[in-house]
């Protein structure tokens, strides 16, 4: 199911991170998709508060992948330097995928063959004045449940 969802300024594009990460469990995936500058990061950092975590949230442009603990692990992953799918697999990335934890994939276009069915898509486009249109593909009816009360077109 497609839900899109339009926010004014980061602090909606936080708040409605935070909804969706209240809603993750062991395991799940999130792949963020959209141009630089989109709001990737800063949707991020609303997952994290959604799941409980208090975490300095970053783009890990050069780290690729950062680890924040709590009761549940979030994997902050940032493909941004990475050209390909062979490039993505030397990171061991199903270790993250499969870890007990939330990964949330930023620029995931570049790994899209290796994401599990069920990952939760996220594309993000930036209009004018800061509106961003976030349009979220998921076929988990727990996450779809919990997201269609802020839904404009489901």
């Amino acid at each position: 199911m497609r839900i899109t969802l339009y926010t004014r300024d980061s602090d909606e594009t936080v708040a409605l991170g935070e909804r969706l990460g209240s809603l993750l469990g062991p395991n799940d995936v999130v792949a963020l998709r959209g141009d630089l500058g989109a709001g990737k990061t800063t949707f991020t950092r609303g997952i994290a508060l959604g799941m409980g975590l208090d975490a300095d949230i970053h783009s890990p442009t050069f780290n690729l992948i950062h680890e924040h603990q709590g009761a549940m692990p979030l994997y902050h992953v940032d493909l941004y330097r990475l050209e390909n799918e062979v490039d993505v697999e030397t990171l061991g990335i199903d270790e993250y995928l499969y870890g007990g934890g939330v990964s949330v994939v930023e620029w995931a276009e570049r790994m899209s063959g290796l994401l599990p069915p069920d990952t939760v898509d996220i594309e993000i486009l930036s209009g004018p004045d800061d509106l961003r249109t976030i349009s979220i593909n998921c076929s988990q009816a727990r996450i779809v449940e919990g997201l269609r009360m802020e839904s404009v077109d489901a």
